[in-house]
């Protein structure tokens, strides 16, 4: 007797055969920590200002949630990726970057939504503010960098070094190219700095700056990452003659319409952030223009270019994180195993429940760390190299424990974001410097007096109010123990044991700034006679840091309190 093959009983519905994804949903909407942090950090706004800021952030959570959730996975397809295109059909040498129809499609719709430029668009009537600009980039990374979220970066650190530092010209000629409402550059700001003999060490780079009769420079050299080759990037070189580092502005395309003497060599093969490509460049005289001082080039470089980059590197690892724990949290609603919804199962349900803490930790300090950025607070000295290190990390580790969670299905490309989510969450472990440099960074900070007490008086704003809760004083405790293991380490160890435990230290910097700001968020609610939800996290995220990642969960603890969890689950 034969069957049709649609009847045959491998092909018939199963558990997960109604499971769509998030697709079509409001990523805004799904996310009740980022709502709070615009919410609190835009408390003094005129109510003006406040309801179109929500309204602009909203759209544009949908847009995430829908076209640009389909776009993202469309240009991640063999054969959509980004080509170098060296010649034109005559042999002219053009040099010149071809993304595919959805990639372009994809930028432009961020772009002209404004999510680098609003300040650019003459109906916005405000100011374009921190957390009005990083609740975009957060969510823009839902969809991991997605070929978006890096060439962003670096055009964010672009207009505001020209804002900064750029002379009047540079800033009439090419603000309304990478800023400019209607153009057709889409993020196409690009960032070359490093060099095969130095990484994060750029002043062991060899490439030359030589000064021309006409006040422009002419560089010669290499540059081994240039990340979003487009039409115009911040570079440097050594100025001719001297060990000074100087940094420059490189258009594509000269004022003559020749291009800029700079051969592309390769597309690098690298394992994420695919949808942008990054190649390797060879500069044969390339004409370029000083971007500052030449005198202050790495300054100017760390202050403008790489401290921006690295606030992005922290909003978006959190940003990679969250979709990730949003994906394991909607596939746990259909799948079974054995007879039973894992959600049932209690070593599923304190998985998903840790990701969760972990995440919203890492949101609440990410827009922490962009509000002392913006009062230019000192604080921010230590918290923006911290958060580029820790987000990055976590989100590898919480997108690992997303793809677990998924089984089989979460290693597959086409069945989840998360496989490029993963590889994303890597690849910003190593952009703007590897752990090691960055826990560097974050401990020099936390070494000069000035910011170590702008970041321990921070630390007493947070928690000033916490000794009247006698609900959180095992949290306090420990938060105070945490505290004072870091003083004494800061003070009293020697400079070669500090060295070697950098990444230590960074950690428990970072364990001691989320400690304090659950414990804020806590209070807060609790004088504004809110439900207590925030008591659950710092509860949940003390247990964690007290006993380890994967240590046994305490009995009296949150992870064995029913509506504990169930607030977890839903958030």
């Amino acid at each position: 007797m034969s069957h049709h093959i649609s009847e045959h009983p491998s092909l018939q519905p199963f558990d997960i055969s109604e499971y769509k994804g998030l697709r079509g949903k409001n990523f805004y909407d799904m996310d009740p920590a980022l709502q709070r942090m615009v919410d609190r950090y835009s408390e003094t706004y005129v109510p003006e200002h406040k309801q179109a800021m929500v309204e602009h952030i909203r759209k544009y959570g949908e847009l995430v949630g829908g076209i640009l959730d389909e776009l993202t996975e469309e240009c991640h397809k063999e054969g959509k990726y980004g080509e170098v295109v060296k010649y034109d059909r005559t042999g002219k040498r053009i040099d010149f970057i071809k993304y595919s129809e959805e990639q372009k499609r994809a930028r432009k719709i961020s772009y002209d939504h404004g999510v680098v430029n609003l300040d650019f668009h003459p109906e916005w009537k405000f100011d374009f503010t921190h957390i009005h600009r990083y609740a975009l980039t957060y969510l823009m990374n839902l969809n991991g960098e997605g070929g978006v979220a890096c060439p962003l970066a670096m055009t964010d650190g672009m207009i505001l070094a020209l804002k900064k530092i750029g002379t009047e010209e540079q800033k009439e000629k090419y603000l309304p190219l990478v800023a400019g409402k209607g153009s057709d550059s889409h993020f196409m700001a690009g960032q070359y700095v490093t060099e095969r003999v130095g990484g994060s060490n750029v002043s062991a780079n060899r490439t030359v700056a030589k000064k021309l009769p006409n006040g422009k420079w002419e560089l010669t050299g290499e540059k081994w990452f240039c990340s979003n080759p487009g039409d115009l990037w911040v570079t440097t070189a050594k100025i001719e003659g001297t060990n000074t580092v100087g940094m420059f502005l490189v258009p594509r395309i000269k004022e003559n319409g020749e291009l800029n003497g700079h051969h592309i060599l390769r597309k690098k093969d690298i394992i994420g952030s695919r949808g942008k490509i990054t190649v390797e460049i060879i500069y044969d005289k390339v004409e370029a223009e000083e971007f500052g001082r030449p005198g202050h080039g790495l300054v100017n470089l760390i202050r403008y270019i790489i401290k921006t980059s690295r606030l992005h590197v922290g909003l978006g690892s959190c940003g990679n994180a969250r979709r990730s724990v949003m994906e394991a949290s909607e596939y746990a609603k259909f799948r079974t195993a054995y007879g039973k919804k894992i959600l049932e199962f209690p070593s599923f349900v304190k998985t998903l429940a840790e990701m969760q803490i972990l995440q919203t930790a890492n949101c609440f300090v990410n827009f922490r760390s962009v509000n002392l950025a913006e009062n230019a607070h000192e604080a921010a000295e230590i918290t923006v190299p911290l958060l580029k290190y820790k987000s990055s990390s976590q989100a590898s580790y919480i997108t690992q424990k997303a793809i677990l969670s998924l089984g089989g299905n979460g290693i597959i490309g086409d069945f989840s974001p998360l496989p490029r989510l993963h590889n994303d969450s890597i690849i910003n472990e190593t952009w703007e410097g590897t752990h090691l440099i960055i826990a560097d960074h974050c401990l020099h900070a936390l070494q000069k007096p000035k910011v170590y007490a702008a970041f321990q008086s921070l630390l007493e704003d947070l928690t000033k109010k916490v000794s009247e809760m006698l609900e959180l004083k095992t949290e306090y405790t420990l938060f105070q123990e945490k505290r004072n293991e870091l003083d004494r380490i800061l003070k009293e160890e020697s400079k070669d044991w500090k060295d070697m435990n950098r990444v230590y230290i960074a950690d428990l910097t970072y364990n001691v700034l989320a400690l304090a700001e659950f414990l804020e968020q806590t209070v807060h609610d609790k004088e504004a006679k809110l439900p207590t939800k925030y008591l659950y996290f710092a509860q949940g995220y003390a247990e964690m840091v007290r006993d380890g990642l994967e240590a046994p969960r305490q009995k009296d603890g949150v992870f064995f309190n029913s509506k504990a969890l169930a607030t977890f689950l839903s958030f």
